[in-house]
């Protein structure tokens, strides 16, 4: 099972709403969610936040949705606290409802919830809490490579020099990370 799809099996005790529009289809929330995801997958950050609002309009209580509605509103829309907030409040629910579900392990689902903050923040300028949010998202998953791949973008190393009390730059360290990196391949 998927991550989202855990997560929406999660939520999916609740009845679908109806909305005000008799002719609107009605869209399930893992339906917007794949389209929101498609969207980003090519690069369309604007279609995805009015897909992801017009969703979260009807389903305020998915956590997932409002993680990538807080996402894209601090990154697209510029809207930081709101965007950042929107986030904090996603991981909340993410919590409440895996209390709530006894069952069912949601664990999964807070290093794209973590990933969302991170950027968030990063998009604010908060470069520490980005890292801090990052960080914290590995900690549920050390192999996510969206994760490690923003790290990168934000110019993290790997790890600490192999000899810690000399600087990075120092000739020892350099000449023996790379021995070691060219060992590992």
């Amino acid at each position: 099972m998927r991550l989202h799809d855990a997560v929406m099996c999660a939520v999916h005790a609740r009845k679908q709403p109806k909305t005000s529009e008799p002719n609107k289809e009605n869209k399930k929330p893992d339906e917007y969610f794949r389209e929101v995801k498609t969207h980003l997958r090519h690069g369309k950050q604007r279609e995805a936040l009015m897909l992801v609002k017009e969703a979260v309009a009807i389903y305020p209580n998915e956590p997932t949705l409002m993680s990538y509605y807080g996402y894209l509103l601090a990154t697209v829309d510029k809207k930081y606290r709101v965007g950042i907030d929107t986030c904090l409040k996603a991981i909340e629910s993410l919590k409440t409802l895996e209390k709530k579900c006894e069952l069912q392990d949601l664990s999964r689902a807070y290093p794209v919830f973590y990933f969302n903050l991170g950027r968030a923040y990063s998009a604010a300028g908060k470069r520490e809490e980005s890292l801090h949010a990052l960080h914290k998202g590995l900690s549920y998953d050390p192999g996510n490579s969206e994760i490690k791949r923003e790290l990168q973008k934000m110019g993290v190393r790997r790890k600490k020099p192999p000899i810690p009390f000399l600087d990075r730059s120092n000739p020892l360290n350099k000449y023996i990370g790379i021995a070691l990196y060219r060992r590992k391949k």
